[in-house]
């Protein structure tokens, strides 16, 4: 957890704690009662800013005075980690995005803050029914009753802006799922975002530019209309390119029923992913003797140890699909051959046991249902290849896959859900990424610091090995073999100190936390993956069939295709 404290967020509170204790409550005050934002802000921070100051200590601690056990950090974790969390969900807007963000940090947060911060996912705390009626009767102009004659008034997940409830449409039978934005989801992002850019501008100007890119994100994610959109040519693209409905499905919109603040679409069964992956390995946990929670603390403290894996090595996607057939084979012969034929037995011989005077009776046995093991090679294979087929091909692509945005459905096929976040990609900046993945994949390390430098990227040194590893963080692996074992929060202060940044283009910043996001997802499935295992190949086909080969690829194409820039400006703030 307290690598946290070097994060920008972290950073920002500290400071923006120091300014209001050095510069006295009365601009404080002032703003708490007047701007709801700010007001909104103050709680986040009063919240965040003890916290931050708890772990700081035992950091220092730890560092100069004596060793700190496990077990204390551990201590630490349990006693805030909940009612942090809990106070991040009940202020929603921006507060559960970054906490959301922050839930896939599996290598650098303990267990505590995991398991709380996965909740923000889906399970944020709901609106009363009461409350998403009236928004669907204000949207649809009509009584409930006459859009659905069945609607679930507890939510299948809720999130930062809306809940699902699940339903059925009077005019077809059809059953639904029913997304409904908060009321006053709009004014808290809007109300967020301008008290979080005041913040920045006076105490961390560098995050502004990031501010904007989120700004504009979320503006089109508030807009259900945005999201139907993003459904049908999402679900277009996955048919024409063979994922659907062989390997995934795209739930479809109901165009004409779906409005800014209300969206309907087809219901897809099956937990979420996270959710169907961790009850299986929960009643695996429970079977070895042990529980799910102690096994995630041993997997974290191995790679706290060893350092984040690169690649998953553990048995292959046709191996599992093998054990699975296998493991159903058996249990049909066991329940047809013997234990189904032994209860239709059962009624005579109870009968026959009573006339022999024999007390006991010929009870039923219950069908043998193995718990079979979700093929986890085959899941990360598709998910890998879907996203980056969507960045690399199509240039539309879900910027949050999160762990919450994705269904195990009961064939193992992935239900893709939740496409509010979707970045679309110029032309130029689609290629550009392709040429990315290819150098990545290649070690191209002279061609990625070429397009660099030709990007705008500026540091102190100017240090091309420092810039190499930064892609390679960013875009395609943390393992060891980019880390060199070192914990993320100790890489990236190790790069700043060797060789600080301060300008950078944000035209990937979205399509690197969609890497990230993967990423941290496979390694919370125990399958460490490096992005350009699978999208290299990709990126290497479509630069052939738009007839630009990565061979051809000297300065002056380069140039040609070089994208509008938008160029973040840093601090050279090294903790």
């Amino acid at each position: 957890m307290s690598s946290l404290l070097t994060t920008p967020l972290a950073r920002l509170v500290t400071r923006a704690g120091g300014a209001v204790m050095v510069g006295g409550a009365g601009g404080g005050i002032y703003l708490y009662n007047t701007d709801e934002g700010m007001k909104r802000s103050f709680q986040a921070y009063s919240t965040f800013i003890p916290v931050i100051a708890h772990y700081r200590a035992l950091e220092l601690t730890d560092k100069y005075t004596a060793s700190v056990s496990d077990e204390d950090w551990e201590k630490l974790d349990e006693r805030y980690a909940k009612t942090t969390v809990e106070k991040l969900g009940g202020l929603q807007g921006m507060y559960s995005k970054y906490g959301q963000t922050a839930a896939g940090l599996t290598n650098t947060l303990g267990d505590s803050w995991i398991r709380e911060l996965r909740k923000l996912e889906n399970q944020i705390p709901p609106r009363p029914v009461d409350v998403v009626r009236r928004t669907i009767e204000e949207e649809t102009q009509r009584p409930l009753e006459e859009t659905f004659s069945e609607f679930d008034p507890i939510p299948m997940g809720s999130a930062s802006i809306g809940q699902v409830h699940r339903a059925t449409l009077r005019s077809t039978g059809e059953q639904v799922a029913v997304k409904v934005q908060y009321p006053n989801a709009q004014t808290l992002f809007t109300e967020d975002i301008h008290a979080i850019r005041l913040m920045c501008e006076w105490f961390a100007p560098e995050q502004v530019c990031t501010l904007d890119q989120l700004e504009k994100q979320n503006k089109s994610e508030l807009d259900y209309t945005n999201e139907a959109k993003n459904l049908l040519e999402v679900g277009r693209n996955m048919v024409k390119h063979g994922f659907s409905p062989k390997e995934c499905l795209v739930p479809m919109p109901f165009p004409e029923l779906t409005t800014k603040r209300m969206l309907i679409m087809q219901l897809l069964p099956g937990p979420k992913l996270i959710d169907g992956m961790r009850a299986y390995y929960a009643e695996y946990a429970k079977q070895q003797g042990t529980t799910l929670k102690r096994l995630e603390t041993i997997q974290r403290k191995k790679i706290e140890k060893e350092g984040l894996p690169s690649k998953y090595e553990g048995p292959s996607a046709s191996k599992l699909a093998m054990y699975q057939k296998v493991l159903k084979a058996r249990d049909a012969i066991v329940n047809n051959c013997f234990i189904r034929p032994y209860n239709a037995l059962a009624p005579m011989l109870r009968i026959f046991q009573k006339s022999k005077g024999d007390g006991k009776s010929g009870a039923e046995i219950q069908l043998l249902q193995t718990s079979i093991p979700p093929n986890t090679p085959r899941i990360v294979d598709t998910l890998m290849r879907v996203h980056g087929t969507q960045l690399l091909v199509d240039g539309l692509f879900n910027a949050d896959p999160h762990g919450g945005n994705f269904l195990l459905l009961p064939d193992g096929r992935i239900g893709l859900i939740d496409f509010g976040a979707v970045k679309r990609l110029t032309e130029k900046e689609r290629i550009t990424a392709c040429v990315i993945f290819c150098a990545l994949k290649r070690g191209d390390k002279d061609k990625l610091w070429e397009m660099g430098k030709m990007a705008g990227y500026k540091s102190k040194h100017m240090n091309p090995d420092v810039y190499y590893k930064l892609v390679q963080f960013g875009n395609d692996s943390w393992g060891r073999e980019v880390t060199g074992g070192k914990n993320i929060q100790q890489f990236m202060d190790d790069l700043k100190r060797t060789d600080p940044f301060y300008e950078t283009p944000d035209n990937f910043v979205l399509s690197s936390f969609m890497s990230v996001r993967l990423r941290s997802l496979a390694m919370g499935m125990n399958h460490p993956v490096k992005c350009t295992d699978y999208w290299g190949e990709i990126a290497e086909r479509e630069l052939d069939r738009l007839g630009l080969p990565y061979e051809t690829w000297d300065e002056e194409q380069l140039l040609k295709y070089r994208p509008e820039l938008n160029i973040q400006k840093h601090d050279m703030y090294v903790m």
